[in-house]
Order: structure tokens, then sequence, then C-alpha cells
């Protein structure tokens, strides 16, 4: 069943370049399968499924959301493009923000080769056209396009005793993703992921994905086999415009120092 792919005005070099790309990573994306047994910390017994892609394919590591990496007693499987499954096991959920990490045996793939799809954080700019490719609605392998709109998205709220992301931006963009593909890698057309698909509005085409920044820095030292560092001010900030900050006291001399060393800033 050959996914169905939104269209944008594009030249057919561009079209090419697409198809090539799109063939070359998606072996290395995968539907994850998982069972909670029990519940534990705001997540319920059930199954469910989602998405994850290789970020090392030596060591066997997958990206995924930290809501998918549940920290609970929980049965995880990945399946990737040729239907080859292999059991997947904890390797790191970030305790603040909606990444984490799986990792699997490289040794027990027998029939598919999947290579590293490269993070790229700092190619993530309005306007780029991405491509979201992973799991949605449970249909296994889905190709949703969009625009990247947004830089400065306050994080989704998912409402009370829910899993809450903070203190970070996200990106938008109106891909229209669903159910199951959370974990998807947000890809440009060189095949480099410049988010991750975090949430998306039930009722509008809008969809939400983490920065990749912290995830590169959790990656590199899981990669030197050294312990993450975590910390916390034990404060939740908000974002407010300028315009907004000065009607709560902002200075308008330190808002032109802001404005001088951060001249894309909004807020």
């Amino acid at each position: 069943e050959i996914p169905q792919i939104s269209s944008f005005p594009t030249s057919r070099i561009e079209d090419d370049q697409w198809k090539h790309t799109l063939e070359r990573i998606i072996p290395s994306i995968v539907s994850i399968k998982f069972m909670t047994v029990r519940f534990f910390n705001l997540y319920k017994a059930g199954s469910s499924v989602a998405t994850g892609f290789v970020v090392d394919h030596e060591r066997g590591i997958i990206l995924t959301n930290a809501h998918v990496v549940r920290p609970g007693p929980s049965i995880v499987t990945a399946v990737f493009s040729n239907y080859e499954e292999t059991p997947l096991e904890r390797l790191y959920r970030d305790p603040e923000h909606d990444f984490g990490f799986f990792k699997y045996d490289p040794s027990k793939l027998k029939f598919i080769s999947p290579q590293t799809i490269r993070l790229a954080p700092e190619k993530a700019r309005v306007g780029i056209q991405i491509k979201v490719v992973g799991n949605d609605a449970g249909e296994k392998l889905s190709i949703l396009s969009g625009i990247l709109a947004r830089l400065d998205r306050p994080v989704p709220n998912y409402g009370t005793n829910k899993y809450n992301d903070y203190n970070t931006f996200y990106y938008q963009a109106a891909s229209m993703t669903s159910g199951g593909s959370s974990g998807s890698p947000v890809l440009d057309i060189e095949g480099e992921a410049v988010a991750l698909n975090a949430a998306g509005k039930t009722r509008a085409a809008s969809s939400f994905f983490l920065p990749l920044e912290r995830v590169v820095r959790a990656l590199t030292f899981l990669q030197n086999g050294h312990p993450i560092p975590r910390g916390t001010l034990q404060v939740v900030f908000g974002f407010e415009t300028f315009d907004e900050a000065r009607r709560l006291g902002l200075r308008e001399g330190t808002e032109a120092e802001l404005r001088s060393k951060l001249p894309n800033s909004t807020g």
C-alpha cells in the first residue's frame, strides 16, 4: 500500500530528491508497539503504538518521545519497514523534555540494515519544507508534508494529570499528524532530522515538534558511555512578548539592549 503524500508546488528535481531521500531513510524508521502492564506514574495499563528512528545504527539506539519510553513495567517491540521485529529496552527517558531512547541489538536484525539518521537542529528555520515519516494513525508508514511556520510555539498543554513538557519552545507546522506519529522524525530534503514530532491538534492541522539541541547533547553522552547530567532550578519559565513585558514593567533601555543582542527575538 503506497502512502499518500501531500503535494506542494515543487520542481521536478526536488520531487526526485525527496523520492531518493525517502527510499534511503525509511528502513531506519520503526513502528513501536508497547504494552504497559500496570498503572504507573500517570500511565494506564494497556497497549498502543508510536514511532521511533535510528540515531546510532552501530549501537542500536532509537530516538522517540518520553511519553513512549514509559517509566513503568512494559513490553516494547520495534517493527522495521520489512516487518522484521526486535525487542527494545529502555536506555534513557528525559525527566523534563519529551524525548527518550530505546536500545536494540543490531546483531538480531537479519534482513535489514538501517542507517543512522543524523540529528540536525541547526537546520530548523521558518519556511523549510519538511516531511513527517512514521506510524501515523497506526498505519505503520505514512508520509506527511508541511512547512515549518513557527519556531517559538509554547509547549502543548495536554491537561491535568498528564505528561506535559515545559521550559522550552516547540516548532509548529500544518502537517496533520495524529496518534501513532509520536516519535516520528521531522525530516528535511536531505533526510536529516530537524525536529522530533511530539503532538498535534485534534481539530486542526497543526503539529508540534520538539527541538533537538537537548537531544543531541543527551545522545552524545550516551555514545561516549557517560551518564547524562541533568539539573533543575525547580522553576517553570513563561514566555511573554516584548509588548506584554512592557505592560508588566520592562524598561525601555532593557528592551533595546535585548533586541540589539537578540535581533530575532520576539520577547
